[in-house]
């Protein structure tokens, strides 16, 4: 059965009491807590997570930002060993997932890029095994766009190299989106090895896409021919998606992350991004009783509202 949480990134300035509260409050099950934000130092990662648990939560995931490929070997070195410190984090605090970001080394080739990756989460997922931990990678696949392991070819590669069971995806669509991949049929290629799912939608301004073509981003997020939106305000099919991971098995986290800029990211009043939230989970809750109530959608996983 699904569960409904969110990644505490949007309430980054929040305190993490405050967050849970909020969350359980608003009818969600879960959080997803960002260790940058809401941790800190890992090593106060029990206090983080009894805060949560204490408030009638589920923790789905701690979250590690920083690509572990990167030109700049030091800030490569410093994400790898966070990551590698939040599988033990997690280990002692009985939470299932850690979850990171593979990014890429610009000054080594693509074979290179994917031994490298291959070689550090060979190592980071053998130790979290040993402490019953599945270690991650969302799809982000950076601006400009290129990060490894981030589209189905990737996956494939990387799998290959490191066929550790308990590697896998936090599989976001709205990346998928915006790059032309269809989301639907990338889940379905990957159903095994999709741990956590992000609840993010993608805004597509047609006369923009026109005007500058996939390769040709604008020199600003905010006039880009795509957007990042919450559940419901942009072109992905949540009935579809929700029937999709149900399809294959999943029945596990449905984590929203707000980067919606309509309902107060980055930075907006709290009370527009909580109202953001509620928005989210509302769409999905919609969404779900209408996959209970029969209605399974058949069509492509793109649809316009």
């Amino acid at each position: 059965m699904l569960k409904f949480g969110f990644y505490t990134s949007v309430l980054g300035d929040v305190p993490l009491t405050d967050v849970a509260t909020f969350a359980k409050s608003a009818g969600f099950e879960t959080l997803e807590i960002d260790i940058r934000n809401h941790l800190g130092d890992l090593g106060d990662a029990e206090s983080a997570v009894d805060t949560v648990r204490g408030a009638g939560l589920e923790v789905c995931a701690l979250t590690s930002w920083g690509p572990i490929l990167d030109a700049d070997r030091d800030a490569a070195t410093a994400a790898r060993e966070r990551l590698a410190d939040a599988v033990r984090a997690a280990g002692r605090c009985g939470v299932d997932i850690v979850a990171g970001f593979a990014g890429r080394d610009s000054s080594i080739d693509e074979d290179s890029n994917y031994a490298a990756l291959a070689e550090c989460l060979r190592s980071i997922a053998a130790e979290a095994a040993e402490v019953g931990v599945r270690l991650v990678l969302e799809n982000w696949p950076g601006l400009p766009a290129g990060w490894c392991a981030t589209t189905p070819a990737g996956w494939r590669r990387l799998f290959a190299s490191v066929p550790a069971s308990n590697l896998g995806l936090n599989l976001d669509p709205s990346h998928l989106v915006w790059q032309g991949i269809d989301h639907v049929v990338a889940l379905k290629e990957f159903c095994d090895r999709v741990f956590l799912t992000h609840a993010k939608d993608t805004e597509i301004y047609p006369d923009r896409l026109q005007s500058t073509g996939y390769f040709n981003p604008a020199p600003d997020y905010g006039s880009n021919y795509w957007m990042y939106r919450l559940p419901g305000h942009g072109v992905v099919d949540w009935t579809l998606w929700l029937q999709a991971l149900l399809d294959c098995g999943y029945d596990g986290v449905v984590s929203i992350e707000h980067e919606d800029t309509n309902w107060g990211a980055f930075g907006g009043p709290v009370d527009r991004r909580q109202a953001g939230l509620v928005e989210g989970l509302s769409v999905l809750r919609r969404a779900a009783a209408r996959r209970d109530g029969g209605s399974r959608p058949t069509t492509s996983g793109v649809a316009a509202r």
